[in-house]
């Protein structure tokens, strides 16, 4: 075989590489006129007639098409689907169907709202379909097999300014209205917003945990969402916020961008650290971590759930800043739920003496003993040449280091061995 050959074998080879590793979407196009794709049937909000309408077409009659995930794979987390569009029309496509079939893909029950629109109706038309769809999720939550405490929202544009607004201005349940559906909360157990928000006062007991993103290339939207975190930061509202750097508006998942594209996975990932996907009650742990019998001077710790795939590996990092005693805890928002893990523990510092324990590091201490101090052999070489893994408590043991988290607090100090 010559070198032209040779080249040709091997560029065909990374190409049939490339192709095999890529996620598989449609092997044909979409479909034609004569063979339109239907979705699932819409179920009507108001079966006898939404409040205010004015005609009879299905523009008219607000409506969900329900996306359910197969038994094997449910969650029981849902989420409502606000496709945009400037409140004119609605992207109900790449920001609609293509959304809930992800979410539908992960355990996730989607639900596609149709909401109403100008110029047959008002916003207001529209904000009251969104509570409506929350509210009638719930109450039909058995029949959807998902949990009615974990009913959140994803919006896009004109839907993400909708879903803000759901949020600043909640619907609390009427526990003794004739309608079943109105005995449900109209609001949100979470919210995802994409190139897309609202302003107003941001009431801690009203917002829940919110996921934001957009590109900096829709610097107006960009611009919008930033200050709505700042909002919800200085609230105290749980939120992860992601501006990537290009990206026209309307983009919807960024499919085949290497950037922007990985903003779904961060969506997945935030909620599962969320514990939307298990629903469990959430315990609290804290403890001391040893190496070779002494505190771990600097590094992490992670508990890797082995018995609930729903839940999400938990990392705490031992920073030794005031004390040398390795001290880990998860007692905040984001904590593991019962069960069996596998544990980590990483090494990325020998020695580590935190600017709050470096006794050199006072006022007290004369300038010049500070200065001496520093000019000493051998302060400020690195310890350590790479980050160090332990995964069993002695390295020559079978099995990994396991941990059980019971409901509610535990103490769980972790000692692990480097020979």
């Amino acid at each position: 075989m010559n070198m032209k050959e040779l080249t040709a074998l091997r560029v065909w080879i990374l190409l049939t590489l490339l192709v095999s590793a890529t996620p598989p979407l449609r092997a044909a196009g979409p479909p034609d006129d004569a063979h339109a794709y239907v979705p699932p049937a819409a179920v009507l909000l108001w079966p006898n007639g939404a409040p205010g309408a004015t005609g009879d077409s299905d523009e008219d009659k607000p409506a969900i098409h329900p996306f359910l995930p197969d038994a094997d794979k449910n969650t029981g987390c849902a989420v409502v689907v606000c496709p945009g569009g400037a409140f004119t029309h609605r992207a109900v496509d790449y920001e609609g169907v293509i959304i809930a079939q992800w979410f539908k893909a992960r355990g996730i029950a989607a639900f596609v709202l149709r909401y109403r629109i100008n110029p047959l109706y008002t916003r207001n038309d529209a904000i009251l379909d969104g509570q409506r769809a929350l509210q009638y999720v719930r109450a039909h939550a058995a029949d959807y097999k998902i949990s009615p405490d974990r009913v959140g929202m994803i919006g896009f544009s004109a839907g993400s300014e909708l879903e803000a607004m759901i949020a600043f201005h909640p619907l609390a349940a009427k526990p003794d209205a004739e309608d079943m559906v109105d005995r449900q909360r109209g609001n949100l157990d979470f919210m995802i917003l994409g190139y897309g928000s609202s302003s107003g006062t941001v009431v801690r007991s009203n917002f829940p945990p919110t996921f934001l993103f957009c590109t900096a290339e829709d610097k107006g939207h960009a611009t919008g969402m930033i200050n709505l975190y700042w909002d919800l930061y200085n609230a105290n509202v749980p939120a992860e916020i992601h501006i990537f750097p290009n990206g026209e508006h309307g983009t919807g998942f960024g499919h085949g961008d290497a950037v922007l594209g990985q903003w779904p996975e961060l969506m997945y990932n935030w909620m599962r650290a969320r514990n939307l996907f298990t629903g469990d009650q959430l315990a609290t742990v804290h403890g001391h971590v040893k190496l070779d019998g002494q505190p771990l001077p600097h590094g992490s710790i992670t508990f890797i759930p082995m018995d609930h795939p729903g839940a999400a590996p938990i990392t705490a990092y031992i920073m030794n800043t005031d004390t040398a005693t390795a001290d880990y805890k998860f007692t905040g928002e984001v904590r593991p739920v019962p069960g069996k893990y596998r544990v980590e523990v990483r090494q990325d510092a020998v020695k580590w003496l935190s600017n709050n324990r470096d006794p050199f590091n006072r006022r007290t201490v004369p300038l010049e003993e500070r200065k001496a101090h520093i000019r000493s052999p051998g302060w400020g070489a690195p310890t350590i040449d790479n980050v160090y893994l332990y995964r069993k408590t002695h390295p020559g043991d079978a099995q990994d280091l396991t941990i059980e988290i019971k409901p509610g607090e535990n103490q769980l100090d972790v000692e692990v061995f480097s020979k």
